[in-house]
């Protein structure tokens, strides 16, 4: 970790690890933020990936850059204002507590888009508020998905950069790579959503760990599903026995089977709101995204 008192000295203010930041760091952040202050930097894939709390106008900023630009900023904030604590999920997700906020910067949007740290079911989750104008009836459309710290956008430019089974098996199935969201989580572990097209241009989504397993697919399901009943006797029991899911109705539900991964996935729905529970191949639970709205 290092310790600076602004982005024009960061070498003469490091402090104990005696460690030095990469030139290039310190570039992009001169001159992204020349009147930065208070900087602390983390690296998170030393000489090549890093994280920076600092100041701007005496006001939290937090950021992840690599040695070639600024990839995600944050304007942080204190605890919620009533207005999102008024917002948090109140169907079937809630009773889970929110944490400090934060605002990606810049909004380019007249929306608004906001994030919290949100822990509902001992784990987790990347809680995002869009806050629509006046004139729209929905006043928050509100998800949830897996806890992470940041994530961007990488191009084809990029794709070396993805872990090489992901790209070995789009080289397998003859995908060409459109984009991809790279996140990073607590544990500074990468993950990665994939967006790719077939020779006839048909879309699909595609997840991955850090380690290049398939972590979910539709992408040539080998089954699918349309009643609880249809899915292994453990996803069966997770979701009967969850008071949250237990009366959602099946939109649909797969399997998908590949050699760098194995799992299910179901798409469930009730009246304004819908979720997305993602298996392993034995049937343990990995992960849920969810999304409801506010109205007026």
């Amino acid at each position: 970790m290092f310790v600076l008192n602004g982005c024009s000295n960061y070498k003469d203010q490091q402090v104990i690890p005696p460690e030095t930041l990469p030139e290039a760091i310190i570039q992009v952040m001169s001159k992204a933020y020349p009147d930065a202050t208070d900087a602390t930097f983390q690296a998170i894939e030393k000489d090549k990936l890093y994280e920076v709390y600092y100041k701007l106008n005496g006001n939290p900023f937090y950021a992840a850059l690599n040695t070639k630009k600024i990839l995600s900023v944050y304007r942080m904030y204190g605890a919620l204002p009533d207005s999102m604590r008024h917002s948090l999920p109140d169907m079937s997700v809630s009773g889970g507590v929110a944490d400090t906020y934060k605002e990606p910067v810049p909004q380019i949007n007249e929306d608004k888009i906001f994030n919290s740290k949100y822990t509902w079911g001992s784990r987790d989750y990347l809680l995002t508020w869009v806050r629509y104008n006046a004139a729209n009836l929905i006043r928050y459309a509100i998800r949830l998905e897996p806890y992470v710290k940041f994530s961007y956008i990488i191009g084809k430019e990029d794709l070396s950069t993805l872990p090489a089974p992901a790209v070995s098996f789009l080289e397998r199935e003859k995908l060409r790579f459109a984009t991809a969201k790279v996140s990073v989580n607590a544990k500074n572990e990468k993950e990665y959503e994939v967006n790719a097209y077939t020779a006839s241009s048909t879309n699909y989504d595609f997840s991955f760990d850090a380690s290049g397993r398939l972590i979910n697919t539709s992408y040539r399901a080998e089954a699918f599903y349309y009643n609880i009943d249809e899915f292994p006797e453990k996803i069966q029991s997770f979701v009967k026995g969850s008071a949250a899911f237990s009366s959602m109705k099946i939109i649909e539900g797969y399997k998908f089977s590949d050699p760098v991964g194995t799992g299910y996935g179901i798409s469930m729905q009730a009246t304004n709101e819908n979720c997305r529970l993602i298996f392993d191949k034995d049937g343990n639970f990995v992960n849920m995204t969810y999304q409801t709205a506010l109205y007026r």
